[in-house]
């Protein structure tokens, strides 16, 4: 990480970008720039991922654990995904997610590893 995004620990450890007041969505912010922050993520085998907010479209890269991990949605942010959902990762494949979803979740399974790339700014064509 550049000397740009300093970093911070909330209270439970995990480490976030203090360039927002929200709770991290994942673990550690690995690289940022105008474009993209990529994020190294690991859910512990029966751990919590605390309430946070997708502002970006997003990339998941599953490396590690299969959950399933229950995802719940909060203020009706699931969408067409409804308020609750099981995600079952396959290692070595990667998952698009569109921004907007503010939620929770808790791994139900071994544990988790992924890569997850948030796009901050939309390709341009010149």
């Amino acid at each position: 990480m550049d000397q740009e995004t300093p970093v911070m620990r909330n209270d439970s450890g995990q480490i976030g970008s203090t360039r927002s007041s929200e709770p991290p969505i994942a673990t550690e912010v690995v690289f940022e720039d105008e474009r993209v922050r990529v994020w190294r993520q690991f859910v512990p085998a029966g751990s919590k991922i605390e309430r946070h907010h997708h502002q970006f479209d997003y990339c998941l890269v599953n490396i590690e654990g299969e959950g399933p991990l229950a995802v719940q949605f909060h203020e009706g942010s699931g969408g067409s995904l409804g308020e609750r959902i099981t995600f079952s990762p396959t290692p070595g494949t990667a998952d698009f997610v569109a921004k907007g979803h503010i939620e929770t979740a808790e791994n139900h399974g071994e544990d988790y590893h992924a890569i997850l790339i948030e796009f901050k700014k939309g390709r341009t064509v010149s």
